[in-house]
């Protein structure tokens, strides 16, 4: 059956509220669901096509070893997407010290603290254990697997990654509108896929493995995704495809996002199922569920998860974006707060956002210690502290936080509140002082749109203007931590709009040339 998926008006009102409101040809989706079963000779696939809504030297390389394929319980393919990197608000404040207000009361105001967060441990509850029985009925308390203390293990495999990253951003978007009924229906299209990032010289792919409380591999934490069809271990066939390509293969997840609440029963026997029903450590908002990493036993849930894949996959880092705290109303963590030694909430989430990253990084190098973590924030700085409490200048200049950092300086060079040359310089700066690679985030899926966020000069330069990508490329190049450049997103490149494919087609070969 067919269905058309549009993003609900509170998630919209959200998205705007973050700077979300970009056009996107991902907003809106037509799906194709097939709930038949699927294997290796029944194939099943999420068809998508999407209409709009609104070289470097390699450090290390060494051919990774086969990976072999276990076989899982199939799922239906179903694809709900919404967007993926939220478009940062231009129109923010630039100053040291900005406001949010969520709802016109003073009481959900948030003030950029002007000295750093109070240091201490966040609040914490009892560890996740089994219960003693088992239910697929949401009432009834299901059968959660623990999760052990002692290490998931060691994976010897060298990794292979670049001095300087020339990427591109494979979501679940892209994922999800790819043949994947059988593992060689999925080696075939996403090999297509990856043919066409070498042919730009990309080098780096960060490609999801968990993109709402699931994975996109054998996992003992999070069940399988829905995103992609068949019965067979996907994971494995992503790594291979990209190094037999000479890729370096970043494993992307979204640490804190969970499921939709209609999906909550795909995680029966697993910790957020029993987590689902009136608990703090999941929440609930606008029709998804959110991780609270006040919890120890969630951020040992989270770090688990990622530990898992650098362990058991030949995977060459891991990756995160800007999805941290999705609200900034005091109802999210009341409780937990309180439980608290904190008398700011700003301080609590902010310390709780740095357990979480830390925890990450920790679990990456526990894996392999020749793997990297990095995090991509929001390019408007001020936006990761007011809306998103994630301190990302502490990250790159205090050691165990990451090995680089990618903002999404997804501006023009005309943008009013934040143009481009003066915001990559801001980075470049704070990289600086950690010495931390600076790799930029950029955005080929505003060529050809109105940046309703630009300003009077900058509202039609994605329109207007010619080569915009191949001149932000050239100027982040200059900076003295540069380290690559990372392109949102693969669609926007290669499955472009008709309306504007022939401009993007003419950036892309602008940028290529630069490139290469």
């Amino acid at each position: 059956m067919k269905s058309k998926t549009i993003a609900s008006l509170s998630f919209a009102l959200v998205s705007c509220m973050l700077g979300g409101c970009a056009n996107k040809t991902e907003q809106a989706t037509v799906i194709v669901v097939d709930s038949g079963g699927a294997s290796e000779n029944n194939s099943t696939s999420a068809v998508v096509s999407s209409e709009k809504v609104s070289s470097s030297q390699a450090v290390s390389i060494v051919v990774p070893k086969s990976s072999s394929s276990t076989t899982t319980k199939a799922p239906v393919s179903v694809f709900i997407p919404q967007p993926d990197h939220y478009e940062p608000n231009s129109d923010t404040s630039s100053s040291s010290e900005s406001t949010f207000s969520t709802g016109g009361s003073s009481e959900n105001s948030f003030v950029l603290p002007s000295t750093p967060p109070q240091s201490s441990n966040a609040s914490s509850s009892s560890s996740i254990s089994s219960s003693s029985s088992s239910s697929s009925s949401k009432n009834e308390q299901p059968s959660v697997p623990v999760i052990p203390d002692d290490p998931i293990g060691t994976n010897s495999y060298q990794t292979l990654n670049y001095s300087e990253v020339k990427g591109v951003w494979i979501s679940y978007i892209e994922l999800a509108g790819l043949s994947s009924g059988s593992e060689s229906e999925f080696r075939n299209s996403l090999g297509n896929v990856y043919d066409n990032c070498v042919s730009l010289g990309i080098n780096t792919v960060f490609v999801h493995v968990r993109s709402h409380g699931d994975a996109y591999y054998n996992s003992d934490y999070f069940p399988r995704t829905k995103y992609i069809g068949g019965s067979y271990d996907p994971l494995p066939v992503m790594i291979d495809e990209a190094h037999k390509r000479g890729l370096s293969f970043q494993a992307w997840i979204n640490p804190m996002r969970g499921c939709s609440v209609s999906d909550i029963s795909r995680e029966n026997g697993y910790p957020m199922y029993s987590w689902a029903d009136g608990e703090t450590r999941l929440v609930e908002l606008n029709n998804y569920y959110y991780l609270n990493p006040a919890y120890d036993e969630v951020i040992d849930l989270i770090s688990k998860g990622a530990e898992e894949i650098v362990a058991n996959y030949d995977v060459d880092g891991l990756h995160i974006d800007d999805y941290f705290y999705p609200t900034t109303e005091k109802w999210f963590d009341s409780a937990a707060f309180a439980e608290s030694s904190y008398s700011k909430l700003s301080d609590f989430r902010f310390a709780n956002c740095d357990k979480l990253v830390s925890s990450l990084y920790s679990a990456v190098k526990r894996a392999n210690n020749t793997a990297i973590f990095g995090v991509s924030p929001q390019g408007n700085y001020n936006n990761n502290y007011a809306y998103m409490y994630a301190d990302v200048e502490k990250w790159c200049t205090e050691s165990g936080y990451l090995d680089y950092i990618m903002p999404q300086i997804y501006f023009g060079f005309k943008n009013a509140a934040q143009p481009y040359s003066d915001v990559v310089k801001q980075w470049d700066n704070i990289a600086a002082k950690g010495k931390v690679p600076l790799i930029v985030g950029l955005s080929p899926s505003k060529i050809g749109t109105e940046d309703g966020w630009g300003g009077t000069y900058g509202k039609r330069e994605w329109i207007d203007d010619k080569e915009i990508l191949k001149r932000q490329f050239l100027e982040a190049a200059e900076q003295v931590s540069y380290g690559g450049i990372c392109l949102y997103s693969y669609n926007s490149m290669f499955n472009a709009d008709i309306d504007v494919k022939a401009q993007v087609d003419a950036e892309v070969a602008a940028l290529k040339a630069a490139m290469n």
